[in-house]
């Protein structure tokens, strides 16, 4: 099968240490060995991010949405609402998670194309005293917008609410102290930015949201974060969990720690400027500002006279993956994403591709 460099937000090219812990002997997961693996995960994970001590990691077999519907789910209690800082496709995700689960919601939509308006959420906190959760996407795919995370996580400080971050495309690859940023669920993947393969999610909970969500009545049984981490901690799982998986997530948690979270981000950083440069220069023009670009992905327009489907053809011709644009904006644009393994050369070769479609 055909090797690509994969310029998506996840799944990401992974280094071979990584993809080699995938070939691990047959486990049960009832075995002390399989503990072992799950706590050390948890261990590294809560490490890598500097919160040993302060939160508690909890592992979900599935996607970075499964973890999400978890922490949705979990939090927020009869009667109480939670407030969706909605500004983009992922941030309608957890308003619809929030639906599905009939949790009373504020739905605060804004311009896609913009950070929220803080003033906007204060306000309606301090209109609506059943709001108990603050849900904001750290990084919003669809477009590449950076979310203002400490300021919504100082609005929660002061008005006594929890603070869930959707960090599944962040975490790891943009600067969050998630102390200081007053986080309280922060969820996020292997997939991504910790570069693993995909299966595993996980909910960082800090010990505030650990007492606020005790007790509350499980919404679902799969995805309850108290039941999963007091049976993950006992090293008893409840259900089945991807197994080999957790091999090769140990295994990226020790290249992470080993690189070290800020020089991970820094090169991820490096690379967007490497291609945006080279974007650039070749006539590819921004979605959005460049004041609220992330470190790990980039949208620019479709070019007149060429379409997606053709931008999308020529640079997997070439071994390239680019990812298209959701909702209202399929078609328009499409995506470049620096997660992974991704050398210099490559994103010269990919900028010097779209050079040449440019010139056609």
């Amino acid at each position: 099968m055909k090797k690509y460099i994969l310029l998506n937000p996840g799944p990401v090219n992974i280094k071979e240490s990584v993809r080699k812990a995938l070939m691990a002997p047959d486990m049960c997961h009832r075995e002390p060995e399989f503990s072992s693996l799950l706590l050390s995960c948890a261990k590294k994970l809560l490490r890598a991010f500097s919160v040993k001590g302060s939160y508690e990691a909890v592992f979900f077999t599935g996607s970075g949405t499964a973890a999400l519907e978890a922490a949705v789910s979990s939090c927020v209690g009869p009667g109480r609402k939670i407030l969706v800082v909605n500004n983009g496709v992922y941030g309608g995700r957890i308003a619809e998670i929030a639906r599905r689960h009939n949790i009373g919601i504020v739905d605060l939509k804004s311009d896609i194309m913009r950070i929220p308006d803080m003033d906007s959420v204060e306000k309606r906190l301090k209109s609506d005293r059943s709001i108990a959760v603050v849900a904001m996407v750290h990084h919003e795919t669809s477009t590449g917008i950076l979310n203002p995370v400490y300021k919504a996580g100082a609005l929660c400080r002061k008005y006594g609410k929890l603070f869930l971050l959707d960090s599944i495309s962040a975490l790891g690859g943009e600067d969050i102290n998630l102390k200081k940023a007053n986080v309280d669920l922060c969820v996020g993947t292997a997939n991504k930015c910790i570069e693993a393969v995909p299966g595993v999610s996980f909910v960082l909970v800090s010990r505030t949201a650990l007492a606020a969500v005790k007790g509350m009545r499980p919404r679902t049984l799969y995805f309850d974060i108290p039941s999963n981490l007091k049976s993950q901690k006992e090293g008893t799982p409840l259900f089945t969990p991807a197994v080999q998986i957790f091999f090769a997530l140990e295994r990226a948690l020790d290249e992470l720690i080993k690189e070290g979270v800020t020089r991970r981000i820094n090169r991820y950083r490096q690379m967007a400027a490497l291609l945006r440069e080279g974007f650039e220069t070749a006539g590819f023009e921004y979605l959005i500002d460049p004041e609220y670009h992330s470190n790990t992905i980039t949208a620019f327009l479709v070019p007149r006279g060429i379409t997606y489907e053709k931008l999308h053809r020529t640079f997997k011709l070439k071994g390239f993956i680019i990812y298209a644009g959701q909702s209202k904006l399929k078609g328009n644009i499409f995506r470049i994403a620096n997660m992974g393994q991704i050398s210099r050369s490559d994103a010269n070769r990919i900028i010097n591709i779209a050079k040449g479609l440019m010139k056609e």
